[in-house]
């Protein structure tokens, strides 16, 4: 059977055609609005990240960003599935770990600081007990961490207040008698203020 050859006119047609179609769509989408354009994609609208709402009532799409302490490893804290808790995981070479954020404790220190308890745990047997600090950077519409301050390795936070930029924590902590495998039952208040800087300055 001959193969079927097109004449050479239809040849030349067929990117002519095709050009044309290119410059209409061009056409088309530049004569629309970005709101029109919106409007067709209702799914490709950016969301408000929800813990920032839930917990500070803030609009944001960008995540709370936690530096580890001790690390140059970051995690965004977006996983709210428990009750009073928040929590994300990090990578720091080769190991990987999570940290979690009781609500219950977060505390305002002006408009735009947060004192909050954190607790990191990664593949070792201890669980690591942190007070950092939180700044909501407006112009950067992102809640980031400022600084921290370690309180111990397993113990229980009772209480954080703040007067003025002094932070009181008390927590229940082991004494040394104690082993790791009981629960602390030593009440332990310790002080920090909040430096200018956003840092945690024990007292």
């Amino acid at each position: 059977m001959k193969k079927r050859i097109l004449p050479v006119p239809l040849i030349l047609l067929i990117p002519i055609v095709l050009l044309i179609i290119v410059a209409v769509s061009g056409i088309y989408r530049f004569s629309l609005t970005d709101e029109e354009i919106l409007a067709k994609f209702p799914s490709q609208v950016s969301q408000s990240d929800r813990v920032m709402q839930s917990l500070f009532s803030i609009k944001t799409v960008n995540p709370w960003t936690i530096k580890i302490p001790e690390s140059s490893a970051f995690t965004f804290i977006d996983d709210m599935e428990q009750p009073q808790v928040v929590k994300g995981t990090y990578e720091d070479g080769a190991e990987r770990g999570e940290v979690l954020i009781d609500t219950r404790f977060i505390t305002q220190v002006n408009e735009t600081t947060y004192v909050s308890p954190l607790v990191l745990s990664n593949q070792g047997s201890g669980v690591f007990n942190y007070l950092i600090v939180s700044k909501y950077d407006e112009f950067r519409q992102r809640m980031v961490t400022k600084g921290s301050a370690f309180l111990g390795d397993r113990v229980r936070i009772k209480d954080i207040s703040v007067n003025d930029n002094q932070v009181t924590v008390k927590l229940l902590q082991r004494d040394e008698h104690q082993a790791m495998s009981e629960e602390p039952s030593q009440l332990t208040t310790i002080l920090f203020k909040v430096t200018e800087q956003d840092s945690l300055e024990k007292q």
